[in-house]
């Protein structure tokens, strides 16, 4: 925007242009981005937060293309600590995006305003938990934000608490597409400019940078545990930091429980030296006494056999719900588990029953028929699986980064492959998937960088948005006449991919879908100029010779 404009004579032009809002204010921010002019925007007596495109790229796609992005990105995040997006629309002078007015300060102001608030009560611990429970919406959402600085989160003047702005650097839809970030927060692998290998880890390393600075521009001395958590979210190797937030919030939390819990304890016993018969009618006592309950008691289980606890979902029939101790390495599901002079048949695997614990072996009997969701992941250590032919469902990212597992097994019974079922299988290099399966769903074998042969099976018809995103071994894939849906970002980052077999002689309507140049299209004989001619297949080098 041209700098020779006088603030009125913006405000007049900018008011003006804002069409179909009745408008009763408008004020210029002092803050103008590379890409963006700043508004305050009071409409129906309500104050909005206003993101113009300026007027010399208003033309230009990628720009407006990123700034629809980023709308979509915003409208589907509903979260307390991310600004909420509410509307976008043109004007003469561009794009506009209008979202929520935050009443507060950025991260970098309220050190300048207040530093030693920080070092009050738990308020770096809040802020800490805060950004992780926003970027974790983003994650949920497939969303990497990216641009993680001091200038992008701000503070409720009430009470204090996170609002992430700005999601305009977003690696969205599969980390598909972005458009810069701040250097000095930015992990290794964005520095380096590999988009290839970006992920949740990427922003837990922009967390631990964040929190660092914080520490250091307020002087707060944090504990030993807290320390420890921010040197594992900055470590440059990928491999060594958190693999997800819900990893870092545990961390926080746990620990943080852990120690209160001790602390109950060593009051209760306390209590026994200095008078139990006293001190056991105050309700700090009872207080004591229930939260002591709490942290002794089991998993809520029915069966206890062989060190696996099971519950009862019927007269003949249960679920496992987890193991006795984390030690167990051979993990051995029983078909069948006696109980007061009963047998039950073991039906189901409930949700995170495994979840993060260090098994070597798994067996799953005959007889399940459904596996919850993330039951199994982040079982780093497993490396082989066989997925009996009566399970009917697998949960959304049941088995997601179990990155040891060379040799899989599926279930003929299975009707779809749910959401990333089996992201970041990183040791998986061929896979045979089972007549019967119709569906993929979204991401459900991204990241798998070592798989190097997939065979489809007739039955299937749908393939939805990054199925086989970052397989960058993948040399080439045979997709059947069955299949009319194929979802955007399939292949993307699929570096080794150099042929596709496409068996239907009628092209799909598909969005973006590959992102390099060189491969080579297969298509039935005489369907060469109609996928010449057709959106995103166009891309590739059609070759009529099926």
């Amino acid at each position: 925007m041209n700098n020779s404009h006088k603030p009125e004579e913006e405000e007049r032009r900018v008011s003006h242009a804002l069409t179909g809002h009745e408008t009763e204010e408008i004020k210029p921010l002092g803050t103008k981005g590379a890409t963006s002019c700043s508004y305050r925007v009071r409409i129906g007596g309500k104050e909005h937060f206003m993101k113009q495109l300026r007027p010399e790229l208003k033309d230009d796609w990628r720009y407006r293309s990123a700034y629809q992005k980023e709308y979509e990105v915003g409208r589907k995040i509903n979260n307390p600590y991310i600004v909420r997006y509410e509307s976008i629309d043109e004007n003469a002078n561009g794009l506009y995006i209008l979202m929520e007015h935050v009443n507060g300060h950025t991260l970098d102001e309220k050190l300048t305003m207040d530093p030693e608030y920080f070092s009050r009560g738990n308020n770096f611990e809040k802020l800490f938990t805060q950004i992780l429970k926003g970027l974790k919406a983003l994650h949920e959402a497939n969303v990497a934000y990216m641009d993680l600085k001091p200038d992008n989160v701000m503070l409720t003047q009430v009470n204090g608490d996170v609002k992430i702005i700005d999601l305009g650097f977003c690696f969205a839809d599969a980390y598909s597409h972005t458009v810069g970030c701040s250097y000095e927060y930015a992990a290794p692998e964005l520095q380096e400019g590999a988009l290839e290998r970006v992920d949740a880890r990427t922003d837990i390393y922009a967390v631990g940078r964040l929190m660092l600075y914080v520490k250091e521009a307020a002087c707060v001395n944090v504990s030993k545990r807290l320390q420890r958590i921010i040197d594992r979210c900055i470590q440059p190797d990928m491999q060594n930091r958190y693999a997800n937030v819900n990893e870092v919030l545990m961390d926080l939390t746990h620990r943080r429980k852990w120690i209160m819990r001790l602390t109950i304890a060593s009051v209760l016993i306390l209590s026994l030296a200095l008078g139990f018969f006293t001190f056991s009618k105050t309700s700090a006592y009872k207080f004591a006494k229930l939260e002591l309950k709490w942290w002794l008691r089991q998993p809520a289980y029915d069966i206890s056999y062989d060190e696996i606890y099971y519950r009862i979902l019927s007269e003949d029939s249960l679920t496992c719900i987890a193991v006795g101790g984390r030690e167990l390495k051979d993990l051995y599901i029983h078909k069948e588990v006696p109980h007061n002079g009963k047998t039950y048949k073991t039906v189901a695997i409930e949700s995170e029953a495994f979840a993060g614990w260090k098994i070597e072996s798994v067996y799953i009997p005959d007889g399940v028929r459904e596996i919850g969701d993330m039951a199994f992941n982040r079982c780093h250590e497993v490396l082989s699986l066989d997925i009996p032919q009566s399970v009917e469902r697998i949960g959304i990212k049941c088995f997601d980064d179990m990155k040891s597992i060379r040799n899989l097994s599926l279930s003929g019974n299975l009707k779809k492959i749910s959401h990333n079922a089996f992201t970041s299988c990183r040791g998986l290099k061929r896979l045979t998937i089972p007549e019967g399966v119709e569906i993929f769903d979204l991401d459900c074998f991204a990241h798998c960088s070592s798989l190097e042969k997939v065979t489809l099976p007739s039955t299937l018809t749908t393939i939805n948005r990054g199925v086989f995103w970052n397989c960058g071994n993948l040399k080439e894939i045979i997709i059947p006449a069955s299949v009319h849906t194929i979802g955007e970002y399939v292949f993307y980052h699929c570096n080794s991919l150099t042929d596709v077999y496409n068996y239907s002689p009628i092209p799909q309507s598909v969005p973006p879908i590959f992102n390099k140049q060189g491969i080579t299209l297969h298509v039935p004989k005489g369907s060469e100029k109609a996928y010449s001619n057709a959106d995103n297949w166009n891309m590739a080098n059609v070759v009529g010779d099926i």
